[in-house]
């Protein structure tokens, strides 16, 4: 029984990613990276030691949610500079470190890396701010 729930649980994490790589970058973003990147930014100011000693009593459940929504991400990236990469220097460095970062959160979240994880997200959000200065349309 459990051979079959992995195998279940393994299909639809497959088909989930290729669904997401199919999708446009715009689609992607909103409904793939920015609910991740939601949950990596309030989880790094949750486990800032900068925050004060309450930062380090965050719970598992928490430290969970901040290691799947960073997988996501490292996932996310990958299609970014697949065939829905946007021609450019600017594209592929912002991509390219989109991806390390979430990597680096994802690398601190799976051993509890307080100032790990709230540096990685912090990054994160300083290259997504760059990036979207330069290619998202602003209303």
């Amino acid at each position: 029984m459990r051979q079959v729930f992995l195998a279940f649980a393994i299909s639809l994490a497959l088909a989930g990613a290729v669904s997401a790589g199919a999708m446009s970058v715009k689609d992607e973003m909103k409904t793939v990276v920015d609910p991740a990147t939601n949950t990596i930014f309030a989880v790094g100011g949750e486990v800032d030691p900068a925050n004060g000693p309450d930062a380090a009593k965050v719970p598992a459940a928490r430290w969970a949610e901040a290691l799947k929504a960073s997988q996501t991400l490292r996932s996310a990236a990958a299609h970014l500079t697949g065939p829905q990469k946007q021609p450019g220097d600017v594209w592929a460095k912002s991509a390219a470190d989109f991806a390390s970062l979430a990597q680096a959160a994802e690398k601190a979240a799976a051993v509890n890396d307080g100032g790990g994880f709230s540096k990685a997200a912090n990054d994160l959000g300083d290259t997504c701010t760059a990036c979207h200065s330069q290619y998202k349309k602003q209303n």
